[in-house]
């Protein structure tokens, strides 16, 4: 005989939260929050939480916690602190005042007219290093293909790509870290001396190339050592790996691009629409998919 037994009465949703919400502190006990196993330094773990609270509105008018209760919440060194608050200053986030503490610049102040730079554009030409920002040519070089690149130019293992190595900026600060493969015979046709100045897909299309459409998928990746140089992260921290295919009129790929970009830097945007769908409410994404690149000012101590 199996014996029931009553559930007991469910708590009302607001009340539920409140209870669940009641008594949290600041920050969650963050020494559980950081792995000492990961590549990314403790340091930049920290500074990583303590951004996502900031643009969450988490401090508005309050200082953040002083160094010392972070070292206990986080059961780091002081050094390690520091260095995360550094990281937020140098970001122009949050200013430092002598006696006074850590407290996080208003919104004005983070972007001021003039200072603050904000780019934006459609995906297909921002994704293809657009031309309001700088590019600095890292290497440029004939190779054999990987099996990956090979298959995403649908060429043979023995054929013959060009790689370029390109590193985006903005105000002088490192963006995008863009790897692209062009077929041999498509790439001796565009113009060298553009390369620091212009697109890929442009030159490409300068070029006669008639470029049609391209597949693109978007996911996370670990910097390694060249990119962290590249980009100034930290080995091992996170970014947002970007890689597309472009095709000409045809169907055959022209180019493949792998684009890595500073998630602190770069925001994905898409607008979606409330649609009737069979019935049924469901999100249509439109048409227009924006990137936008931010960089702040360097702040001051006040």
């Amino acid at each position: 005989m199996v014996q029931a037994h009553s559930s007991p009465p469910e708590e009302p949703a607001s009340q539920a939260c409140t209870a669940a919400s009641a008594g949290k502190p600041e920050l969650q006990a963050g020494i559980n929050r950081l792995d000492s196993n990961q590549v990314v330094p403790l340091y930049h773990q920290i500074y990583l939480i303590l951004r996502e609270k900031i643009i969450e509105g988490h401090y508005d008018t309050k200082p953040l916690p002083g160094e010392l209760v972070l070292v206990q919440q986080f059961g780091v060194s002081r050094v390690t602190v520091r260095r995360a608050i550094q990281d937020l200053v140098h970001e122009g986030l949050v200013a430092r005042g002598r006696g006074k503490g850590t407290f996080v610049r208003p919104r004005g102040a983070q972007s001021p007219q003039g200072q603050h730079a904000m780019l934006s554009d459609s995906a297909m030409r921002l994704q293809a290093s657009g031309d309001s920002s700088d590019l600095q040519l890292i290497t440029s070089k004939r190779i054999l293909p990987g099996e990956d690149i090979a298959r995403a130019l649908h060429l043979p293992r023995d054929a013959v790509v060009e790689q370029l190595v390109r590193i985006r900026r903005f105000n002088d600060q490192p963006i995008a870290h863009l790897t692209s493969y062009i077929p041999e015979d498509l790439s001796g046709r565009i113009c060298r001396r553009r390369l620091r100045e212009r697109p890929i897909l442009t030159l490409l299309e300068e070029a006669g190339i008639k470029v049609a459409k391209a597949r693109q998928t978007i996911t996370a990746r670990l910097a390694d050592a060249d990119v962290a140089l590249g980009l100034a992260v930290p080995v091992g921290a996170p970014l947002l790996a970007i890689a597309r295919v472009a095709f000409d009129e045809s169907g055959r790929p022209v180019q493949l691009l792998k684009g890595l970009y500073r998630p602190d830097r770069y925001d994905y945007r898409i607008e979606l629409s409330r649609k009737q769908i069979g019935g049924q409410a469901a999100w249509q994404h439109s048409s227009e998919v924006e990137f936008a690149f931010e960089v702040q000012p360097e702040s001051q101590e006040f």
